[in-house]
């Protein structure tokens, strides 16, 4: 394998030929509200993606079912069987447009304004799938051949936290994905300084309520207070027993059980990430402003992290009312790093809150269970595979890890592949939120690097 040879003028060409047809079909895609939980509009967007394979490929298309959305799989033959196979990843369901007033276009028509394509999905993900399907129609058009076997799985459910994929990808790889062992997600963010960036993992996230109850029924702090226990006190006691907040640690036993320091390799990639603004001064004894461009990366990609979402106890509203609340619930989130066991985080949890579960005061329901997932940095495929974007912007860079959280470990588990994390919308794209969009740029550059990827396979 080898990297393209940085002369472009065949794909700008091509690209530039076909933007008018290419956004037709962004707009068109856009205009299926495929929200999930809505069948209807989600198997309309199977329907259309399915006929849009069929139209620009001759290419072998599985519809798979679930006992949610369906799962579109798509095989492209090569001419030879040399390489191993790849496999690129993305999704065509959406969050739906909640908001609407406050949208400046139409949510589920595609508009062209200031420079970026608006409308929900455009940049998550339908924007970066077409990216993907457009990448590699644009490499058979100009080579007619593709150099190796490539896969393509677009599931349905990825903002529900995709909760069939695991299941389908073990099905799958016994047979139709058995020769997996590189996988490229297409999804996310590139840098707020506008370079396109390389990602080689992700953090994990252990995500969980907890529920406290104290008394059947709020009471009268005159006459119950001193005698009758208060979940919020209960709950304060829990978390000295979870957190060091002046340390900033986490205390649950064998929490920080394979973690490692950050190699030397691993700096010089941080040091080449775009400058932060630090806030240093805001620095106290009760929270460490991080105090360089290295530490604060380091805190975001290689350290877990504590989080509390929200709590909800009690009375809050106009006046005083002196009660002693009877519940409160509280949510939790730990990112966790390469390393770190999820399964023995969840069991010595499990064992640290037992004494409060076991005396009725507490029960624990855990939300998301994701490990993290870390190809590592000596790799010689990330070096081909970062030159190859570079072809498009000279300014990419690598993010050794996402700080966020993307389920990357179903390949790694059940093809014990590695992934490669390349997302191709714009920083700002308002994803989850009104105005979603992706600059028209960042739309056409995505193309040309698909494209590239798949040079990298060329003899």
């Amino acid at each position: 394998m080898k990297a393209g040879s940085g002369f472009l003028t065949d794909i700008d060409q091509f690209v530039q030929q076909k933007r008018e047809h290419f956004i037709e079909i962004f707009q068109q895609l856009v205009a299926i509200p495929s929200i999930c939980g809505d069948e209807a509009q989600i198997k309309n967007a199977v329907a259309f993606l399915s006929n849009l394979l069929k139209e620009l490929f001759d290419c072998q298309i599985e519809i798979l079912p679930t006992a949610g959305s369906p799962v579109i799989f798509c095989h492209f033959a090569a001419a030879s069987s040399s390489e191993e196979p790849i496999l690129f990843y993305g999704h065509y369901d959406v969050m739906a447009a909640e908001d609407v007033e406050k949208w400046q276009t139409d949510p589920f028509q595609l508009t062209l304004k200031e420079g970026r394509l608006f409308g929900r999905g455009a940049g998550d993900n339908k924007g970066q799938l077409l990216d993907v399907i457009f990448g590699l129609y644009a490499f058979k058009s100009l080579h007619q051949q593709f150099p190796c076997q490539i896969n393509l799985i677009i599931e349905g459910e990825e903002e529900k936290g995709s909760v069939h994929l695991n299941q389908v990808v073990k099905q799958l790889s016994s047979q139709q994905l058995r020769q997996i062992k590189t996988v490229f997600v297409i999804d996310g963010s590139f840098s707020f300084a506008g370079q396109h960036v390389l990602r080689l993992g992700n953090r994990g996230l252990l995500g969980f309520e907890v529920n406290f109850k104290t008394n059947e029924t709020d009471l009268h702090s005159g006459n119950f207070g001193n005698v009758s226990p208060n979940p919020v006190l209960v709950f304060h006691q829990i978390l000295e027993q979870l957190y060091d907040f002046k340390k900033q640690r986490v205390l649950i036993p064998h929490f920080y059980d394979g973690t490692e320091q950050v190699s030397q390799t691993e700096a010089a990639l941080l040091e080449k990430l775009p400058p932060v603004k630090l806030n240093s001064s805001q620095s106290s004894e009760f929270f460490k402003e991080p105090e360089n461009k290295f530490e604060y990366y380091k805190r975001l990609m290689f350290e877990p992290s504590f989080n509390i979402n929200g709590i909800q106890s009690g009375f809050l509203g106009q006046g005083i009312k002196t009660i002693i609340p009877s519940q409160l619930k509280v949510r939790f989130d730990f990112r966790l790093v390469n390393g770190q066991d999820v399964s023995q985080i969840q069991r010595e949890l499990n064992r640290l809150l037992a004494p409060w579960i076991s005396n009725k005061l507490l029960s624990i329901n855990y939300l998301a269970v994701i490990p993290p997932y870390y190809a590592g940095v000596e790799n010689k495929l990330m070096k081909q595979v970062i030159q190859g974007i570079q072809q498009v912007d000279q300014q990419a860079v690598i993010e050794p890890v996402m700080p966020g959280t993307v389920p990357n470990y179903v390949w790694q588990e059940n093809l014990q592949a590695q992934i490669f994390t390349i997302p191709l919308a714009n920083f700002d794209q308002h994803n989850h939120a009104p105005n979603e969009n992706i600059k028209l740029t960042a739309f056409l550059q995505g193309i040309k690097i698909i494209y590239q990827l798949v040079k990298i396979y060329q003899d």
